[in-house]
């Protein structure tokens, strides 16, 4: 395919306008993860900061278990965790301001023995530590975390029922008894803390089955009456909904499983009773989602384990049945995650206990037009800027532009800003570690019109300021912004429409430009991403003898390419996303015809392999990593006619489903994330004509802008090492969705998100302290230093995301210790230094050689915070050799 002709195809002749069937977004499913390594029930489970979720205990039909297992929602799957000191099951566990997680109680032999031994699991270190025990022994019983950071336990049995409760300070490690117990000795029952900081406790089974409720004052440390239930029940769900109202859901009554549902009201003390669930239940889940409402899923229902789910409405007060569990299940945990899906995990169906999880994701993304461009352009560029607006250059409509503007989130409008010094399309954009905007090459006249020039947006006062020109004029490249804050440029086409092998540097400190090694292969139309470990890799495009399948990896430390696998595919015009499992997925493009194949590069192998392919091939079009972590493809061409459908690729099952369509057809347009977790598509070719509209994407988890936490201000500038804190609100937000066996899996409290707006690289934080208005979190390390998005995270809604900058604190003097010769072949040495400090390793054998003639072996691997070791894998080769550590 002729690329230029493919870029003016739309000015050279008329084409036929071909209609496509635009799918409808797809209803909720419920999505297969891979199997937990032990069948379990009555285990706990508890998302932690980092957003895995950690399982624990459990037992099948004779044996209780101390292992502990942690699934990834990035991946979908499980791994071993460190197994707790004792084996314990229907005990509780719960996440604490601290970050880590307190288990408590529970059985530790199948049928026999209780247990008051209490531990901690620390998410740093993967370890579980004793804390204080008990009081009393008991199983079966609540866990409720109150307001001042302290863990409220209450009922259960040991072997006899309890109605005592205490109190865990995780200061001292020590519990306390409350004054008073509850009017009833109680197990599955369920507990839930209130807007107000109280905990209601409903329900359960003792001397016999209970209506009654109490509610604990943590400020005046006692319980008291309040409405019953108007049906005695056990096993059942409460859930507190948005409205500050809990909803009582099934569990099993006096004579028979129970569909009825009960509404209590905490400011008036009172119940009502809303409409029946569709199937009587017990031992479901209960689980609050972001759009306010409630899913149940699963259960018995006195005779037969059920996979049935349905959902009600707070508003309507009205259940609807939804798409079923792949497996029936009952006593099982349910976990809402980060990105808004719930995870069930485990259980039992009747006949046997259950291994699997499976996760219900009801997100429906719609399209919304927002303010239209002040020009009409393709081939532009968007760059999200510090402030959270988006400034848009250049492009060609249908001459070549110089003009530039901003859009802002808030207002939904574009204005103009001051134009580049010079036209340009097909040019890159970097956001600078400074805030500002690198713009370097593209086009500015048909024929001989390709450049060198670069100018620099300077976002505090609007205007550009020339900068150095790069060594090689060139259109169609690519451009990185390496952890070293210097930004790579690799490929393109030259003046003469050649492909161009070579790559160059621009180190914003000195405003210049150099040329490390070039790459193997020449190429344009290509991709660049910036691998975690701070290599790039470019993979496909155009050369000189076609499309290639061809990849390399460029290496800062070294400043070489070296291939790496090949793609299965030869492609150009296709797109590359980083995940956040660390790969990179690769959809689409062109060779020879129009590509729906994509496929996944692993950086720790180097190979490609398939995934699911889209359901529609193009080319030209736009990919998005959402904040669930889905990516979002849309847009593009195919047989040469633009295109305005859409669709998401999930990590987990590596499937493609339509989500909703663009409202205009655009070809080659550009996408930006911003802060608010939408996406901004903006110009394109429109079939005969460039638009000027622009629209949002909502990835349609449905919640409103009153449910979501509020950042009001983000430790920036940060240092890598230092702690993130975060100031705002609803940094806690509707709770305790706490599932009929008495535990629980509450998700009511913050995760944070980094992601580089660069890079695309994103971690979750471990918490060291959080509230209802703050979060402080461990060292933040191992992460690309730049502009990043901060986002928090609670019960699956996301904050509108605060943008920091990240940097490198100054390196300081390095003593190398633990020299040593782990093996005949290798050599390594390490030393400490400034947290994300990067450093690279020079080696010679003659010391009198100049530095200058020292060969580059690569760079310092960090492997804890502030902790470096560096390992030579070609050491035998030498038999003595000179090393020396520097900082770029």
């Amino acid at each position: 395919m002729n690329v230029l002709t493919s870029r003016l195809r739309l000015f050279l002749a008329a084409l036929a306008l071909n209609f496509f069937w635009l799918p409808t977004a797809p209803a909720a499913v419920w999505v297969t993860n891979s199997l937990m390594s032990t069948p379990r029930q009555y285990q706990t489970a508890s998302l932690l900061p980092n957003g895995k979720v950690l399982v624990a205990g459990g037992c099948n039909a004779s044996t209780a278990f101390a292992s502990a297992e942690l699934f990834d929602p990035a991946t979908g799957s499980w791994s071993a965790a460190t197994a707790m000191h004792s084996a314990r099951y229907s005990h509780t566990a719960t996440l604490l301001l601290s970050g880590k997680v307190l288990v408590a109680g529970g059985f530790v032999v199948f049928g026999g023995a209780v247990t008051n031994v209490a531990e901690l699991y620390d998410p740093v270190s993967g370890t579980w530590t004793l804390t204080g025990s008990m009081t009393t022994a008991r199983y079966s019983h609540t866990a409720t975390l109150l307001p001042n950071g302290k863990v409220l336990v209450a009922g259960g049995a040991s072997p006899t029922f309890l109605s005592s409760a205490e109190i865990y300070d995780p200061v001292s490690g020590t519990w306390t008894a409350t004054t008073n117990s509850m009017s009833n000795a109680r197990i599955y029952h369920t507990a839930t803390l209130l807007p107000n900081g109280k905990v209601y406790a409903v329900g359960g089974a003792g001397g016999g089955i209970y209506k009654t409720a109490d509610v604990f004052d943590p400020v005046v440390g006692n319980w008291t009456r309040t409405a019953n239930l108007l049906l005695s029940r056990y096993n059942h769900t409460s859930t507190l909904l948005t409205n500050g109202q809990v909803l009582v859901v099934g569990g099993s009554g006096s004579l028979s499983t129970l569909n009825d549902v009960e509404l209590y009201d905490p400011v008036s003390g009172t119940m009502s009773y809303p409409n029946s669930l569709n199937t009587a239940r017990f031992s479901q889940t209960a689980t609050l989602l972001p759009n306010g409402q409630l899913l149940v899923a699963g259960g018995n229902n006195g005779t037969t384990s059920l996979s049935s789910a349905e959902i009600y409405d707070p508003n309507a007060g009205t259940w609807t049945t939804t798409n079923a569990l792949n497996f029936g299940r009952y006593r099982a945990t349910a976990t809402m995650l980060a990105n808004g899906r719930v995870l069930l995990a485990g259980g039992y169906n009747g006949t046997n206990y259950l291994s699997s999880s499976e996760s219900f994701d009801y997100a429906s993304g719609t399209n919304s037009n927002t303010g239209a461009l002040n020009n009409a352009r393709v081939q532009h560029t968007a760059t999200l800027l510090s402030s959270g607006k988006v400034l848009v250059t250049g492009g060609f409509s249908p001459s070549f532009l110089s003009s530039a503007e901003l859009y802002d989130p808030i207002a939904g409008t574009w204005t103009l800003t001051n134009a580049m010094t010079i036209a340009r399309y097909g040019h890159s954009a970097t956001l600078l570690a400074s805030g500002s905007v690198l713009v370097a090459g593209g086009e500015n006249a048909y024929g001989s019109g390709v450049v060198a020039s670069a100018e620099i947006f300077n976002m505090a006062t609007g205007t550009w300021l020339a900068t150095n020109a790069m060594k090689v004029a060139r259109q169609y490249h690519t451009a990185t912004l390496l952890l070293n804050g210097k930004v790579l440029v690799a490929g393109g086409w030259d003046t003469n429409g050649n492909p161009l092998a070579s790559s160059e540097l621009f180190n914003p400190a000195s405003g210049t430009w150099s040329l490390p090694n070039p790459l193997n292969a020449a190429r344009f139309d290509h991709t660049a991403t910036l691998l975690p470990g701070g290599k790039v890799l470019v993979a496909g495009g155009r050369g000189i003898s076609g499309d290639t399948n061809s990849a390399e990896l460029f290496d800062p430390a070294t400043a070489t390419w070296t291939a790496t696998g090949a793609m299965n595919s030869s492609r150009e015009s296709h797109t590359a996303t980083l995940l956040p499992n660390g790969m990179v997925l690769v959809a689409g493009g062109y060779s020879g015809g129009w590509l729906s194949s994509a496929e996944l590069y692993n950086p720790a192998t180097g190979a490609w392999s398939l995934t699911g392919a889209m359901i529609t091939a193009r080319e030209g079009h736009a990919a998005t990593l959402l904040p669930n972590g889905k990516v979002l493809v849309a847009g593009g061409s195919v047989n040469n006619t633009d295109i305005a459908n859409a669709e998401l690729y999930d990590p987990v099952t590596g499937k493609w489903t339509a989500t909703s369509s663009l409202n205009a057809v655009r070809g080659e347009p550009s996408a930006t994330l911003l802060p608010g977790g939408k996406v901004l598509f903006a110009g394109g070719y429109n079939v005969s004509t460039i638009n000027n509209s622009a629209e949002l994407y909502d990835p349609g988890l449905g919640y409103t802008n009153t449910s979501q936490p509020q950042i009001t201000s983000a430790t920036s500038p940060l240092n890598l090492g230092g702690s993130l804190i975060i100031a705002g609100a609803q940094f806690r937000g509707a709770s305790e969705g706490s599932y009929g066996s008495a535990q629980d899996s509450s998700t009511d409290y913050p995760l944070v998100q980094l992601r580089g707006i660069e890079s695309g690289q994103t971690t979750f934080l471990i918490a060291t302290n959080w509230s209802t208005n703050s979060f402080a979190s461990a060292p933040v390390w191992n992460f690309p230093p730049g502009w990043t998005l901060a986002t928090v995270f609670v019960n699956g809604i996301q904050s509108t995301s605060s943008v920091v900058s990240l940097s490198v604190p100054m390196p300081v003097a390095m003593t190398l210790t633990g020299a040593q010769k782990p093996s005949n072949t290798t050599f390594q040495f390490s030393f400490t230094n400034s947290v994300g400090a990067q450093f690279n390793v020079l080696a010679t054998t003659n010391l009198s050689l100049p530095l200058t003639n020292w060969p580059a072996l690569g760079g310092v691997v960090e492997i804890s915070p502030g902790q470096f070791q560096f390992i030579d894998t070609n050491a035998a080769s030498y038999p003595r050799r000179f090393y020396k550590v520097s900082s770029p």
